[in-house]
């Protein structure tokens, strides 16, 4: 009988990486660029192309466009702007070695 039992797990590590970000913004650039250097998958989304993705932001940063917006997994967590030390904390705690 619990064979048939479709258990949902929300503490599953690595958590998922989505950046809002600008292409060509410095913090921006150093996000992507330690993800790289790390071999984290991430999505990134163009806040300057992307009208909804921005709306979203904003609304995130209550009224502010601040880049990078980084989303990790459903929303299990976000940071904002990260400095090196706190992009690496993150990464941490979303289950990657940083």
């Amino acid at each position: 009988m619990a064979d048939d039992i479709e258990v949902v797990r929300k503490d599953v590590f690595p958590l998922p990486v989505l950046i809002y970000g600008r292409p060509e913004g410095d913090d921006t650039t150093m996000v992507r660029a330690r993800l790289k250097q790390l071999e984290v998958p991430f999505v990134e989304v163009n806040v300057e192309e992307d009208e909804t993705a921005r709306r979203y932001v904003e609304n995130l940063n209550h009224g502010s466009m601040s880049t990078p917006t980084i989303i990790f997994g459903d929303q299990e967590f976000i940071i904002v702007e990260p400095t090196y030390d706190e992009l690496n904390q993150a990464l941490r705690r979303a289950g990657y070695e940083a």
